[in-house]
């Protein structure tokens, strides 16, 4: 995913908005942005795996809101839907998570040059 991807949609005013605007605040989200995605692709992923239902819905509903902070409502509908075909798991195709996998390493590695900015900047 490159940063003009998606122009009209401004994901560092969002993720700074989230932070009220303050450096240190904005550290600690990516930080555990940085942690909890790459952990809730992995469960979903496993969850899947074994037609573990409720732990699918519960990953992909946190993943969800994780991207709330950041991404566009096309990806964090990625994460809806698979949530929403979490009670039937086999109804979640390898592609769908795939796609979720992509998508969180995509965010991960623009939360991560975002967060060494701010860094650098204070």
């Amino acid at each position: 995913m490159d940063e003009s991807q998606s122009p009209s949609h401004d994901w560092r005013a969002q993720l700074s908005g989230h932070a009220g605007d303050h450096k240190e605040t904005l550290i600690a989200i990516s930080d555990a942005f940085l942690e909890e995605v790459p952990m809730l692709i992995e469960r979903i992923r496993a969850a899947a795996a074994s037609g573990d239902s409720r732990t699918l819905r519960t990953a992909a509903h946190t993943l969800k809101s994780c991207f709330r902070y950041v991404a566009s409502d096309e990806d964090i509908n990625a994460a809806a839907q698979v949530e929403k075909d979490a009670d039937s798991p086999g109804k979640v195709t390898q592609q769908q998570i795939d796609h979720l996998d992509q998508l969180g390493k995509d965010w991960c590695q623009r939360v991560s040059r975002l967060k060494a900015e701010t860094a650098r900047s204070m």
